[in-house]
């Protein structure tokens, strides 16, 4: 029984990871690198997001600052053939107002304690105007002195 109950739990934790996004690392970023299973974004339900023009995307990040934070600014980005493009609306804007408890079930904006657990949900629009291309989003959340979070994802926007 136990040998049965191993390869079904081995099995499962191989299918969670085998239909998680690919959650990098920002280069430049101090913040710590999240597990696949702390982005959440039903549009990338494998290795690359698939974005539908003309659809709203969702998106929900565990964050875990390492020190307080009084104000988040998105730092939010597509960056295509290595050129990073501000996402419009949402770049430089603040993320407090999507900031919830660790369960998503409450908004508790700012300030973040260092040590808890946060959750960021927030959606957006991929306009028709975008083009079918392929992608990386950057999405980072900080302040002056550094990141609460920051993430790349590989993506494509599709027709």
């Amino acid at each position: 029984m136990k040998s049965f109950l191993s390869t079904v739990t081995l099995f499962i934790v191989i299918l969670a990871l085998t239909n998680a996004a690919e959650v990098r690392k920002c280069p430049k970023s101090a913040a710590r690198k999240l597990n696949p299973d702390e982005v959440t974004m039903p549009q990338c339900p494998k290795n690359k997001c698939t974005l539908k023009r003309n659809t709203i995307a969702s998106i929900a990040i565990k964050i875990i600052p390492d020190r307080d934070f009084t104000e988040l600014t998105s730092d939010i980005k597509g960056i295509i053939l290595d050129v990073p493009l501000p996402f419009p609306g949402y770049y430089g804007t603040s993320a407090c107002p999507y900031i919830y408890d660790a369960e998503g079930k409450e908004k508790v904006g700012c300030p973040l304690k260092a040590g808890e657990t946060y959750t960021y949900k927030n959606s957006f629009n991929i306009l028709p105007i975008y083009p079918p291309v392929n992608l990386v989003i950057h999405w980072g959340m900080g302040d002056k002195n550094g990141d609460a979070v920051c993430f790349e994802i590989p993506a494509k926007i599709k027709a």
